[in-house]
């Protein structure tokens, strides 16, 4: 059973938020979604207050294990991508959902951040504003039965392979994606059917994202909650459409720096305001390289963070285990917030510090529950680490002895 392979989740602001995935079902097997945890973070998280274990040593800079690099898979990916707004009628955020689609896919920004996924400017090709009551419940199957009856009656643009249909139904519209409940559980995924096309020898896909309508946390407007989260997932459907034809994405889990998911994935808890719209930022596979800020687009300054090395531990269930943590900067930088989380509600992590700086050591505790079994993807502690104006996250494995 393969587990968080993609997509959008969003808990409490940046340190706080993870972006997770799990594979679920459409007409090719599996959905691109973003298994979140839900609005508290989903999982037990602490800082601790004492002081670090050893003093940092300004005069000599901590390297990291490299960033993680996302591999091209080799699966197709869109890359003149067209963005269609789908929403119900009446719907009071309609046109303000249909102008962010219209900017996010001809924005500079998109370009800037999109190209070196193989995907260029895109185009916005229109929006539709369906009729009647929105369905009690949106069901992946459900999508499909939206979309096809809207191309059949000419209401909503038919696929042509490179159409993403940016789905938004209203909060009285429970969604579901392979059985897990929309803001609960997630906060927005993409997917993809097949389309029978009339004589034509293969079906053309239906690429399609789906935003829920949820309470928006962080102070942020409700507008703002909603594009945070489909942009990630425009980005996503783009640069790696189809879960069972991986594109650029990260499956494996066993690399030394562990990092699941797609180019947005490894942003968590990056959402930025540009041009009035709130986005995601995104993964930069050039910048990690170089051992820069990878989310982009990103603020100038030094890359820092906590890191664990190497990064993957075994705990017995029931019992604890104690690891060292090192602190780093690759220039100076002032004090930062540091904190952990665990992935699966049967791990609970606790940092000794919540505040480092260049070459602080700090201790991790990492316990696991009687009834802890290892799942991948989910038996993971997040390292986050909070600066003024940036935040950065590392992970670390947990097995199961």
């Amino acid at each position: 059973m393969r587990l968080f392979t993609s997509s959008l989740v969003v808990a409490t602001v940046l340190v706080g938020l993870v972006l997770g995935a799990c594979s679920a079902a459409d007409t090719e097997g599996a959905a691109e979604d973003d298994l979140s945890r839900r609005a508290d973070g989903g999982a037990r998280q602490d800082a601790g207050p004492g002081a670090p274990d050893a003093a940092p040593d300004a005069t000599v800079l901590v390297t990291p294990s490299p960033l993680p690099v996302i591999p091209n898979q080799g699966g197709p990916i869109i890359a003149s991508p067209e963005l269609v707004t789908v929403t119900w009628a009446p719907d009071p955020a309609a046109s303000d959902l249909e102008a962010f689609d219209r900017w996010l896919i001809t924005s500079a920004t998109w370009k800037t951040m999109m190209a070196e996924w193989g995907v260029g400017p895109g185009k916005y090709s229109g929006a539709a504003r369906l009729a009647g009551a929105a369905p009690p419940t949106l069901s992946e199957d459900d999508v499909a039965s939206v979309l096809q009856a809207g191309f059949a009656a000419g209401t909503i643009p038919p696929p042509n392979g490179s159409r993403i249909y940016m789905l938004y139904p209203p909060s009285s519209t429970v969604v579901t994606m392979s059985g897990f409940a929309g803001c609960d559980t997630f906060q927005a995924y993409h997917s993809a059917f097949d389309v029978p096309a009339n004589g034509a020898a293969k079906a053309t896909k239906a690429i399609f994202s789906v935003t829920p309508r949820c309470t928006a946390t962080q102070g942020l407007s409700v507008v703002d909650y909603l594009t945070w989260g489909s942009s990630h997932e425009a980005m996503e459907a783009a640069s790696d459409p189809f879960a069972f034809q991986p594109a650029w994405r990260i499956d494996d889990q066993s690399v030394a720096t562990p990092e699941l998911g797609e180019n947005a994935d490894l942003c968590a808890g990056h959402p930025t305001k540009i041009d009035g719209h709130m986005i995601t930022r995104n993964w930069s596979n050039v910048a990690a390289k170089a051992g820069q800020r990878p989310c982009v687009p990103a603020p100038a300054g030094p890359m820092f963070g906590i890191f664990a090395d190497p990064g993957e531990i075994t705990v017995t269930p029931g019992k604890s285990v104690t690891v060292k943590l090192r602190a780093y900067a690759s220039g100076p930088y002032p004090a930062f917030s540091v904190g952990v989380f665990a992935g699966d509600p049967l791990l609970s992590a606790k940092v000794s510090a919540s505040k480092a700086s260049n070459g602080d050591v700090l201790t991790l505790t990492v316990k696991a529950a009687a009834g802890y079994v290892e799942q991948p993807g989910a038996n993971l502690v997040y390292l986050t680490s909070q600066g003024a104006d940036y935040v950065t996250r590392r992970h670390l494995i947990v097995h199961a002895r």
